[in-house]
């Protein structure tokens, strides 16, 4: 029990410290919207939105991109979260559009965007379809998060330009990495049979790269250490926790309840999706999640940085093993 509170301290300072300039920068720029508007339900979305990114996430993306920065010699840190708010800012416009492809009612404990909106559209009684209209006001309130993710990229002055172009080319390759994965995720809800290998295509795109392999990329590039002297280990570590990560999240998925995560559940099965679980069944998908986490630690055994580091890895990786977030 000890050591599970030791686990959760380390995230949980990174959390905190690093939510101070996700918050300054996300303070920032919604009200920056002013300038543009003083319609107060326009605004009031916007707001909202920032309100369910500060509430609740792990903030493993950014804290995986620091590690890898750390581990690796990188000093600058005020400079570098500032860079990092760039994924969790992503992460939130790629939650917002999940949310409502997976017709999600609940993100970190609270009402999803798309669902507020219409909610509140109702309450004042207004005219027209108003479950679509808080749809298409949630997706491009999404869009807005999604352009503030780049800007901050485009804008960086701290780091060397070179530096920052890598970084760039990586976070695009991201992005269209998500957009296909979520694609397919979308396209197989609508057939009867899909391939193993699709779905692993679908993990590698949509939640191993995402999530993992290109935060771990970005973090040593940010180091400005050539990527190639550790690729391998990003590529391979990255598919081996984001494969294991997905598949348990599909197990949560049918073995817990809202109050637990916090968030929709039973999504899957409601949207017809082919996973690990219903193409092998639920001992086959455990296995698969376990073998993957094996791996994992397996790599992490030849990372070559320091002992205290690596431990930080097997940390993060027993937080995840166990979701004691």
């Amino acid at each position: 029990m000890g050591e599970d509170k030791k686990i959760m301290n380390d995230i949980e300072i990174f959390k905190q410290k690093f939510d101070i300039y996700l918050k300054n920068y996300l303070d920032k720029k919604t009200q920056y919207l002013t300038n543009y508007t003083k319609d107060q339900d326009i605004l009031d979305y916007c707001f909202y939105a920032k309100k369910i990114t500060l509430a609740g996430g792990k903030r493993i993306r950014p804290y995986i991109a620091y590690l890898m920065y750390e581990s690796f010699g990188g000093k600058e840190v005020e400079k570098a979260l500032k860079v990092l708010v760039s994924l969790e800012v992503f992460h939130s416009f790629c939650l917002i559009h999940d949310d409502i492809i997976d017709r999600g009612t609940l993100r970190h404990g609270l009402p999803t965007l798309h669902i507020y909106i219409a909610k509140r559209l109702k309450k004042e009684k207004r005219y027209g379809d108003l479950d679509h209209i808080g749809t298409s006001q949630a997706m491009l309130v999404g869009d807005i998060f999604l352009s503030w993710s780049q800007e901050n990229l485009n804008l960086n002055k701290d780091f060397a330009p070179n530096i920052m172009n890598r970084v760039k080319i990586i976070f695009y390759q991201m992005l269209h990495e998500v957009a296909i994965g979520q694609m397919i995720d979308v396209d197989i809800t609508t057939r009867n049979k899909v391939a193993k290998t699709l779905i692993d295509e679908k993990i590698r795109l949509k939640t191993a790269g995402y999530s993992f392999i290109k935060p771990l990329q970005i973090g040593m590039t940010l180091t400005g250490e050539k990527l190639s002297k550790i690729d391998k280990f990003c590529e391979e570590f990255g598919l081996s926790l984001g494969t294991a990560f997905q598949t348990q999240d599909d197990l949560l998925d049918i073995t817990s309840t809202e109050k637990e995560l916090s968030k929709t559940v039973l999504s899957d099965v409601a949207t017809h999706q082919h996973t690990y679980i219903t193409q092998l069944g639920i001992k086959k998908a455990k296995e698969i999640m376990e073998n993957n986490f094996k791996k994992a630690k397996a790599l992490i055994e030849n990372l070559p940085v320091e002992k205290n580091y690596k431990q930080k890895f097997f940390d993060l990786l027993g937080v995840i093993e166990k979701r004691t977030f």
